[in-house]
């Protein structure tokens, strides 16, 4: 575990608001040398703190769905769980692949351009795997509401407001161009126009405004850091719920954005009602935050199952 400082906590923060933003701003921000923001930031990602950077992009304005998919397996053969897991993996379609411990062994996660996409990827899977598959939900996620790790600098309550929203389904029209420069962005948001300009062959100023037009159109949402929550002794958890009363959903959105350790809600076309993920140092911690929403909304919470992320295998930003 890594041992973070109040210096290296507001850098993250900094990070975690507006990954793209300069090392000079932040250095502005914290009242301190841009040297020693230089310094921090390079070592937390020699630590591996830091992975990496990417840019926020709604897929659906690209003409996308999502569609996730949860697979439990028979606990007979290993060997075919990993031959399913690799075969995930290689699809061009799937955006995620993650392993898991709870009500589920493996998340997978498709960007398709239609329904009719998705079924017959996923009646490939099935024709070649059913029989190893215990059972599996499919879900149609529409949208994702993400909040800062409040977290990180030890806040009781995020009050701060700040969130990025994705799944508008509005299309917004793109060329190559800004294709080109949204995988650049997704890949590291932190790279340098002078850089997107070089690669793309266009000026700097062209690649200004096409960056300025794609978040003006909400395409691109937003920067952010991504941390290895294990380096600071975090776990992933997400928790599905059914509630007997659904008309408290948007109060229950309010509670996920000012809890310090909820950090996404996601809707879709689901047998849940509300899902939402969160970043907690222990199992007791989980309990605690189940409790403390069974208290602030009583008799509403029917049942809820949940899973802790273990490992990413795949884990693509933007739909090929």
């Amino acid at each position: 575990m890594i041992e973070l400082n109040k210096r290296n906590k507001r850098i993250l923060k900094a990070l975690d608001l507006d990954a793209r933003q300069s090392n000079m701003h932040i250095a502005k921000k914290l009242r301190v040398n841009k040297n020693v923001v230089n310094y921090n930031i390079k070592k937390l990602e020699e630590l591996g703190l830091i992975k990496g950077y990417n840019a926020i992009v709604d897929a659906s304005k690209l003409g996308f769905f999502f569609f996730r998919v949860y697979i439990d397996f028979y606990e007979r053969d290993l060997n075919i769980d990993k031959e399913l897991i690799e075969h995930l993996i290689k699809l061009p379609e799937a955006g995620e692949v993650a392993r898991v411990v709870g009500s589920w062994d493996v998340v997978a996660g498709f960007y398709v351009r239609d329904v009719r996409a998705f079924r017959r990827l996923w009646h490939k899977v099935l024709i070649k795997f059913r029989k190893h598959i215990k059972k599996y939900n499919i879900d149609l996620v529409t949208d994702e509401v993400m909040f800062r790790r409040a977290y990180l600098l030890d806040e009781k309550k995020d009050l701060s407001e700040h969130k990025w929203v994705t799944g508008s389904g509005e299309i917004s029209k793109v060329d190559e161009l800004d294709l080109e420069i949204l995988k650049m962005l997704v890949e590291d948001a932190r790279i340098p126009i002078k850089d997107i300009a070089l690669k793309t062959k266009m000026s700097s100023m062209a690649i200004i405004y096409r960056v300025k037009q794609l978040l003006k159109r909400g395409i691109i949402g937003g920067y952010r850091v991504n941390i290895d929550f294990d380096e600071i002794d975090h776990e992933y958890f997400r928790v599905n719920i059914e509630l007997d009363d659904v008309s408290i959903s948007e109060s229950l959105m309010s509670f996920c954005q000012m809890h310090p350790n909820i950090v996404k809600v996601i809707k879709s076309v689901s047998e849940f009602d509300f899902e939402f993920d969160m970043e907690i140092l222990d199992f007791d911690q989980f309990l605690a935050i189940i409790d403390e929403i069974k208290a602030k909304f009583p008799g509403v919470v029917r049942d809820y199952n949940y899973f802790k992320i273990v490992e990413y295998y795949k884990r693509q930003y933007l739909p090929v």
